[in-house]
């Protein structure tokens, strides 16, 4: 999936020949130059701008590529115009201003301007293992940084370009006034980065975005991706990088490396965009990459073969295979041009311009004049990403102090252990009340306390609502009570829907084909539930319906359903789908409505938690920009199991036959009440074969089934009271 960044394209260094970047086929849906809206990239899923005419709101996109093998497919190109006016008119005195700065600065050349220091933060987020990275390693992508963006001669980055007047120093002076490397260690398994702990990494290690450049190291992000990179103008906190160690630097565990990795991901992070950006477009200037003296190009070049994918430029020029915004690998790339150093400029004018500031310089200690200690002391800090939990359960403390401290003194009032010296202690707290907590740190020469007062608050758990639980979303009030939607970037997130259905008048929808923030997360968080309500020999279970269609073949969005007993402390994955798993309809670059028969539905066993009171279950969409998510139905019951010695297998008013069947299969609802219910069967696979609504009392319904494949069968008849579930089988 494509979810984060492009650095991808250095793969061809990482692995064998025959692998190679796999983003999505470019796609061209009637872009219009004067619309202004979200698009879509790959590196960048970004904004649109012009190298005169900033014509699309510049907005926080995260990048992304997945690795595919043994043919060449088209990266992403941008995708289809939305209309989100709402985020426009957020950015546009960024973007007015960002075009100005570009007009008057197209006829003006770089030589003689200034040279801008950039503050960078490395977060090194380890297990224990090799991707804990040399301070040797880091450097040598410090040195790489200067070399691309300044032309250093005889370097790898002495091509035909130009010097961007911009370079990187690690930081010497953290946001608290300590010392320090510019490099930050936490031992923490949010190495394993996936993309719905986005919020977390920053979340465990963050320094002002304005006066830092934030990089993360993990070992793997999602498996397959390398990386990815925020744009000019996002949500402050979610501003930075991330990349894999063995693509950071040349040495070290990114020996096979050649570093450009960050330097391509650094020029998304200044505003610029893939050489290849939109096709060849009409006009050189205000299409393609929009920058005026790099040709357009149709396409990624995968080699450092010339190649030539557009010809509407006078002279026609090759394709630029010397950039670092190509796909080419790192061995041919050597070279910014000056409109996109101008770019760069351009964004440091407007948007970032706080950060190369000498006053900044001075407080992160970039500055020339600044004269660091010999060694920098010990800064004792620590963090936790549960500060508030339920009695009786636990708190896991990350120390991230700074200048590799050898020994570690925890003190925890009200916990259990009171102390400890391991370096990220568990604490378990059985009782109620606001705890403080201190961490004490040594380097064998000096040491450091730091105490934060009333940091861990302990309430008590409460008892959540009895079962069972059914919610249609068809009360026309949305979002329903007990429900929260969660939209952190406060961008696109779950709606109310009247176009697909598998109860009437509406479900809940998610737009992913136009939600351009790949990485995102959008929650529909339940109400908690006292699962110990469920009588004695009652099966309990969770169940919704849903329908789903990918954009490209090559990328899916995901879902994700997560359970908390602990008050939301921990969350345990209790159903994951991503491409054609999540699919139920077929890929296609409009936006899906699903028929009736496109819809899939999930059948959750919680019997594993009958003796919890207290909870909580969520259902996350992670966007790659795929397509519309629908989600109807959502039920959280119990359902008899009893056996029966019936052969047509009769639960609770319900009867199927016969059983096995063959071309027909009976189902004959036998109710005392009205009934507002939905009869669903699935195939063993999940795949929704048969919906209908139930609004009577007594019905009896045939089901052709000449078509069907032999084999298991799941019957789904789901009501406000109710969820029961069987299982029939055709054939003999």
């Amino acid at each position: 999936m494509r979810l984060l960044l492009d650095m991808l394209y250095d793969l061809k260094d990482t692995f064998a020949p025959d692998y190679y970047l796999d983003c999505a086929s470019a796609r061209k849906k009637g872009f219009r130059r004067e619309t202004v809206g979200k698009f879509r990239l790959c590196y960048l899923e970004s904004m649109k701008t012009s190298c005169y005419t900033y014509s699309a709101l510049t907005f926080f996109l995260i990048l992304s590529c997945t690795v595919g093998y043994s043919q060449h497919t088209a990266p992403c190109s941008f995708d289809e115009v939305n209309q989100n006016w709402h985020l426009q008119t957020a950015n546009q005195k960024i973007q007015g201003s960002i075009q100005h700065k570009l007009t008057s600065m197209n006829t003006r050349s770089g030589e003689g301007e200034f040279i801008r220091t950039i503050p960078i933060v490395v977060h090194v987020i380890h297990d224990g293992w090799t991707e804990n990275i040399s301070n040797a390693q880091i450097e040598s992508q410090i040195q790489i940084l200067n070399e691309d963006f300044g032309k250093l001669e005889g370097s790898n980055g002495d091509g035909n370009g130009v010097d961007t007047k911009v370079r990187f120093k690690l930081a010497k002076i953290s946001p608290n006034g300590d010392c320090t490397s510019g490099i930050v260690r936490i031992r923490s398994p949010l190495t394993n980065h996936q993309t719905h702990e986005r919020t977390l990494l920053k979340e465990l290690s963050f320094w002002d975005n304005e006066r830092y450049l934030n990089i993360y190291i993990v070992k793997y992000i999602n498996g397959t991706t390398l990386g990815y990179s925020s744009f000019p103008g996002g949500p402050p906190d979610e501003d930075g990088i991330v990349v894999k160690h063995n693509v950071f630097g040349n040495t070290g565990t990114a020996l096979n490396s050649l570093g450009r990795t960050l330097t391509h991901e650094i020029g998304h992070w200044f505003g610029l965009y893939h050489t290849f950006n939109n096709g060849c477009g009409d006009d050189i200037c205000a299409d393609g990459d929009y920058v005026c003296d790099t040709p357009p190009q149709n396409a990624p070049n995968f080699s450092c073969t010339v190649q030539n994918t557009c010809s509407n430029d006078i002279p026609d020029e090759n394709d630029l295979r010397e950039n670092y915004m190509n796909y080419t690998p790192d061995v041919c790339k050597n070279m910014y041009t000056d409109g996109q150093r101008e770019r760069i400029q351009a964004t440091l004018d407007t948007i970032r311009t706080l950060i190369w500031s000498e006053e900044n310089l001075v407080a992160t200690g970039c500055d020339s004049a600044y004269s660091p200690p010999f060694i920098c002391p010990v800064a004792a800090n620590f963090v936790t990403l549960t500060r508030e939990i339920c009695k009786d359960n636990s708190v896991r403390f990350m120390d991230i102090s700074l200048n590799e401290s050898i020994t570690r003194q925890w003190t925890f009032p009200g916990g259990i252990p009171a102390t400890s010296t391991d370096e990220n202690p568990l604490v378990y707290y059985p009782d109620i009340g606001s705890y403080d907590v201190t961490l004490v740190v040594s380097d064998a020469i000096q040491s450091d306390s730091f105490t934060i007062e009333q940091y861990i608050n302990v309430v008590a758990p409460g008892t959540g609502d009895p079962l069972n639980y059914m919610e249609e979303f068809n009360s026309g009030v949305y979002p329903p009570d007990g429900i929260s939607i969660v939209n952190p970037d406060e961008g696109i997130t779950w709606e109310l829907d009247s176009m697909a259905y598998t109860s009437p008048p509406s479900s809940i929808r998610i737009n992913n084909l136009i939600n351009t923030n790949y990485g995102s997360i959008d929650e529909i968080v339940l109400p908690h539930f006292d699962l110990t309500s469920a009588p004695f020999g009652e099966d309990i279970g969770m169940k919704f319906n849903w329908a789903y269609a990918k954009s490209d073949a090559s990328f899916s969005d995901e879902l994700i359903v997560l359970l908390s007993t602990d008050c939301g402390s921990t969350w345990e994955q209790i159903f994951y789908r991503n491409q054609d798993a999540l699919a139920t309809g077929p890929t296609q670059t409009t936006p899906f409505i699903p028929d009736p028969t496109q819809w899939k539905s999930a059948v959750i066993d919680l019997s594993n938690y009958r003796n919890e009171a207290f909870v909580q279950i969520k259902l996350v969409n992670v966007t790659d920009g795929g397509n519309n998510l629908y989600i109807d139905d959502i039920g959280v019951e119990y359902t008899s199991t009893t056996a029966t010695d019936d052969p047509n297998f009769i639960l609770s008013g319900i009867k199927a036959f016969p059983n096995p069947f063959a071309d027909e299969l009976v189902i004959d609802y036998l109710f005392d009440m009205p009934l507002n219910g939905q009869l669903s069967i699935t195939d063993i696979a999940g795949r929704l074969i048969y919906s209908q609504k139930i609004n009577n009392t007594n019905h009896l319904t045939t089901i052709e089934s000449t078509t069907w494949p032999e084999g298991l069968y799941v019957v789904t008849i789901s009501t406000s009271e109710k969820i029961t579930i069987l299982k029939v089988v055709k054939g003999n």
